[in-house]
């Protein structure tokens, strides 16, 4: 009962996620067409559009790198795992993840200061506070960081299973 909740809140997580990593790519395809028809056919520089399309771009890559990571779309060496035993390969996998969540750990610390001052700047073009831009961080982090925990419990049984994602 209960894992089947959990199962459907993260199915959830995963739609909304994909919805916005999508968003994110159109709005950034559009915000580079509206420049480029504005230089080339209007001979006229849209301003903000730019910097749109550049902010849309980082939180896709940020969110969508969690995205990637539920499909094992990452770089990954794991020749070496199919021929370990089981119990070996559970290991090196739970120090994979591990070094991964560690390293999203400092991430997001490290994000924390960068949101505390962007509260005093804006960006220039748009004016929107940078805070906003630095929160993909703690926002990319914490999705990456969920994924990375939800392969090691999906691969537990198997380590060295193909099968990446529950779709």
């Amino acid at each position: 009962m209960i894992l089947t909740i959990f199962w459907r809140i993260i199915g959830y997580l995963r739609k909304t996620v994909d919805i916005f990593v999508c968003v994110c790519f159109i709005f950034m395809i559009c915000g580079v067409l509206v420049q480029v028809a504005g230089r080339y056919v209007f001979n006229y520089s849209i301003a903000g559009t730019e910097e749109a399309a550049r902010f849309a771009q980082v939180w896709m890559v940020l969110v969508g790198a969690g995205v990637a990571m539920r499909f094992g779309k990452h770089v990954a060496i794991d020749a070496v795992m199919t021929y370990m035993p089981i119990k070996m390969a559970r290991i090196l996998n739970l120090f994979i993840a591990i070094g991964c969540v560690g390293f999203l750990v400092v991430v997001i610390v490290g994000a924390q200061p960068l949101m505390m001052i962007g509260q005093f700047e804006t960006s220039p073009a748009m004016e929107i506070p940078m805070w906003t831009m630095y929160l993909c961080l703690t926002v990319g982090s914490v999705y990456f960081a969920i994924e990375v925990i939800l392969l090691l419990i999906q691969r537990w049984d198997d380590p060295c299973s193909k099968n990446m994602a529950q779709e």
